[in-house]
């Protein structure tokens, strides 16, 4: 487990802020330690109300011990992790004993969607950890705690950490005979509201268009529309969910037979049946609920992951170490075999920068030994009676991911981050000195204000280059504001051929005619796959025009 923990942190400043999630949700957290407003977030001065406050006052709290470092925007993430795999442990150690207990924390920190995400600055393991405190206190009749875990699921991601815990508690309830109304007690109601009120209103009262957005845009045409450019086919989730859970889903499906669950289903209402359902409800359910989602992205099944590491712990525990080995063995080799063969078909219609196809076929050829020496490890530790060789095999795949990936994630990090574009811009503007300004046409490249310590302001005409869905709906309202960072989209003209003070641009990379007329007026200072810098220009004397 110490091993795993370690595993889940290693070399989390290695590679670069991605954007747009990483490098805006940094930039949020790290103008809250300069404005010290710690209830509403800003995004390049602006307020940001697409996502509430939980996770950004983490990181912000986080600046200001540690400064505003990749360490301290994806250390929330990481923490969360550990206290998910805090909660699994004492849950399967009540249930099934301490063996299950360590196991169950142990599954869940070598599994692969875990693993991602804790080391991201997003807050998927945020929400994760409350879904998870909600659905186990509610399973142990502890309503009071699983509401007030909902609340800061609910001001870490919204409403969305209430519908992924109802949806699997509401019909585990009504399966299993047991109480719905005991899931509301009006205690847990108020527990709920005083988490969440006092923040929502106070929004409110100074934004009050945020009821609205966060109710009608941020939910129900989230739920039910394909306005966020995030739909997928019904079966998006169908692969991911076995990648995701990987490996310790094989012992989880695998200690159950057809005839197994049925027995299970017909005694549904007797409480021994109550915990070995609870699992496929808490899977399920919400799966089929995410898959009727409009709006889709790999992370939203994170939340379903304890699952499948408390089902792995307690097959494991109750049919023997052998459960599943079999398969799981030619599963590993499989997919082993796969990994190594990556590097003879990798040129595939890939869109990958030199360093990232340099660095994937040796970090393929190490994962694919490292599965078939899972598979061999688990098999041969079921043969002989090994149960903490099995256990070992099974952990090895996903806990030597972090060691062996180092340069294909600092590729990765160097493609999607504004990083090296900051870096030449920072010394253009130190240059320039203090007077100095940054100015994007049609571009703003999340991760830069991060990197640069400072705003950038954006010619726009709808304010959609700050991925901010809130600032793009009322960009109107904000671009009156004074002060603010959305300026006419064609002022940028005017700056450049007066150029009140020095000043950097930054374009887009496919912009060409943007990048044609700042090219013939300036130097370029770094451009990559994704955005151009150029400048600074310079101010001319009076008189000299």
């Amino acid at each position: 487990m110490l091993v795993a923990a370690v595993a889940l942190a290693w070399n989390v400043s290695g590679h670069r802020l991605l954007d747009p999630d990483e490098g805006r949700n940094a930039e949020v957290a790290r103008e809250m330690t300069l404005s010290h407003d710690y209830l509403v977030p800003h995004l390049d001065g602006l307020p940001y109300l697409d996502k509430p406050i939980v996770y950004f006052a983490a990181t912000a709290v986080l600046m200001q011990l540690l400064g505003p470092t990749e360490v301290a925007a994806r250390l929330p993430a990481y923490l969360a992790t550990l206290a998910t795999i805090a909660l699994l442990v004492w849950f399967a150690r009540r249930r099934w004993g301490e063996d299950a207990g360590w196991l169950a924390g142990l599954a869940y920190g070598t599994m692969v969607l875990p693993l991602a995400y804790a080391r991201a600055a997003i807050f998927d393991s945020t929400l994760t950890l409350c879904t998870t405190a909600a659905i186990l206190c509610f399973f142990e009749e502890r309503p009071i705690v699983a509401w007030t875990a909902l609340g800061v699921g609910a001001l870490t991601k919204g409403p969305i950490a209430l519908a992924l815990v109802l949806v699997a508690v509401v019909p585990h309830a009504l399966a299993t005979g047991a109480s719905v109304r005991r899931l509301f007690p009006w205690r847990g109601l108020a527990g709920f509201g005083l988490v969440t009120l006092p923040w929502f209103l106070v929004v409110s009262l100074r934004h009050p268009e945020f009821p609205f957005y966060v109710f009608v845009r941020e939910t129900f045409q989230r739920l039910t529309t394909s306005s966020f450019h995030r739909t997928a086919p019904f079966w998006y989730y169908l692969p991911i969910v076995p990648v995701a859970a990987f490996p310790w889903i094989v012992p989880a499906l695998g200690g159950e037979g057809w005839q197994s669950w049925r027995d299970t289903w017909r005694a549904r209402r007797e409480p021994a049946a109550r915990e070995a359902l609870l699992l496929p409800f808490w899977v399920i359910v919400p799966l089929l609920f995410l898959t009727l989602n409009q709006s889709k992205l790999p992370q939203y099944v994170l939340p379903l992951m304890p699952a499948f590491a408390l089902g792995a712990a307690r097959a494991i525990v109750t049919r023997g170490i052998a459960t599943a080995t079999r398969g799981y063995a030619v599963i590993a080799l499989v997919a082993g075999v796969g990994l190594v063969a990556l590097t003879r078909w990798l040129p595939a219609p890939l869109d990958l920068t030199p360093a990232e196809k340099a660095a994937i076929p040796p970090t393929a050829v190490a994962l694919g030994i490292v599965v078939l020496l899972s598979g061999l490890l688990v098999r041969m530790g079921a043969l002989r009676g090994a149960g903490r060789l099995t256990i070992a095999g099974y952990a090895i795949v996903v806990a030597a991911i972090p060691f062996v990936s180092g340069p294909l994630l600092a590729a990765v990090g160097e493609d999607r981050s504004s990083a090296a574009v900051a870096g030449a811009t920072a010394a253009a503007l130190a240059r320039a000195g203090d007077a100095s300004a940054v100015l994007g046409v049609a571009a703003f490249p999340p991760s830069l204000p991060f990197y640069l310590g400072r705003p950038v302001a954006v010619a726009t005409e709808t304010g959609a280059e700050l991925t901010s869905n809130y600032i793009a709906q009322y960009h109107e309202q904000y671009r009156a504001a004074p002060g603010s960072p959305l300026v006419p989209a064609g002022s940028w003209r005017e700056v450049l051929a007066r150029c009140p003070r020095p000043t950097v641009f930054l374009a887009t990379a496919n912009n060409r005619d943007v990048r044609a007329a700042l090219g013939a007026a300036l130097p370029l200072l770094a451009a990559d796959n994704h955005y151009a810098a150029y400048g600074p220009c310079r101010p001319q004397p009076p008189g000299a025009r």
